[in-house]
């Protein structure tokens, strides 16, 4: 799961009555997104091959970087989150950077040559990096007017604790999707991505019903596709839609099944989901980390987003009403006027 923090103030809606359900309209989401909220040393959590068109390679491994080392400096400046370091990388146009690290309780020094991306034309080192605040997630809705946004549709969660993150700075960044660990029976999968140093705009809110924040740009290169909100009522069993971003690049529809729909009080688990799309399942075998927040449209309204997967069965997982997200989103707005007024 960036560097400057405007005031914003949210107008986002309540709760979804009757009454506007069917008339109040936001862009469908479905795009992958990166949030880093500040605070935590930047650690290295995996790497990644750099197709350069006459290899494949990973800088950083092959100079020595191990998973689990903690990078504190780019150059003998100090970096804070994965797009301090993206930065840099950018800015060397190909000369070697000197990572300061931290593996176990000794610190070293070690010179990595990026590699030029076939694909996208940028350096990179091919590593994943982590700071506890850092995570990737999808885009549920925006606001056609604002640029206001709810992703995740559950709150990024301190990995000790496990209570909401709190945090001073958030930011949105651009997110390429770079390869898919199939989700099996007991293993969790995970889409992979590499956190670009496009930054898309601000986090505001971590709630336990998704984060809420501005968009200054769209994520993606996608269509933006206008749909009414459904309320929580209005959900049925039966078939459904999920967009969500995995190997294309775009948003793609996968068919679905709702069922199991309880509209409680506890947590973001409003309604069951059954991946019933072949090809979803060929890709990711269902449900994975990473499409958290995608959204979940029936009968043409968004009514919803995906949350959680079944650890025993990666085809099953469930959603959260858009109804309960817009709550959240409305106590957002109701916080930020408080803030206003003193």
């Amino acid at each position: 799961m960036p560097h400057i923090l405007q005031r914003f103030f949210l107008i986002l809606p309540t709760s979804v009555s009757a009454a506007e359900a069917g008339t109040k309209k936001v862009y469908l989401g479905g795009a992958p997104f990166g949030i880093c909220f500040s605070g935590g040393a930047l650690r290295v959590c995996g790497f990644t091959d750099i197709e350069t068109g006459t290899e494949s390679e990973c800088p950083a491994k092959a100079s020595g970087v191990c998973e689990g080392d903690y990078i504190l400096t780019v150059n003998e400046k100090e970096v804070k989150s994965p797009l301090d370091v993206t930065l840099a990388v950018k800015e060397s146009g190909g000369e070697s950077l000197t990572l300061g690290l931290l593996r176990g309780e000794g610190e070293l020094e070690i010179k990595v040559a990026p590699a030029l991306s076939k694909e996208t034309g940028d350096w990179r080192l091919g590593i994943m990096l982590e700071n506890g605040s850092c995570g990737l997630g999808t885009v549920t809705y925006i606001d056609r007017k604002t640029g206001e946004f709810g992703g995740l549709g559950h709150g990024i969660l301190e990995g000790d604790s496990g209570e909401l993150r709190s945090f001073s700075r958030g930011v949105v960044s651009e997110v390429e999707i770079e390869s898919v660990k199939r989700g099996e029976k007991g293993e969790p999968g995970e889409l992979r991505g590499e956190f670009l140093q496009k930054k898309l705009g601000v986090v505001t809110k971590n709630t336990d019903k998704g984060v809420f924040g501005v968009l200054t740009e769209m994520p993606g290169d996608f269509e933006k596709k206008s749909v009414p909100l459904g309320s929580a009522d209005e959900v049925k069993n039966g078939g459904a839609s999920v967009f969500c971003t995995v190997d294309s690049g775009e948003v793609c529809e996968y068919a679905v099944e709702i069922s199991l729909i309880d509209g409680g009080e506890g947590e973001a688990k409003n309604f069951l989901i059954t991946v019933c799309d072949t090809s979803l399942i060929e890709k990711t075998g269902g449900i994975v980390r990473g499409m958290s927040g995608s959204p979940v449209v029936q009968n043409g309204k968004l009514i919803g987003a995906v949350t959680h997967v079944l650890v025993s069965d990666p085809t099953k997982g469930y959603g959260i009403f858009i109804e309960k997200m817009m709550d959240a989103a409305n106590s957002v707005t109701e916080d930020n006027k408080q803030k206003e007024a003193s």
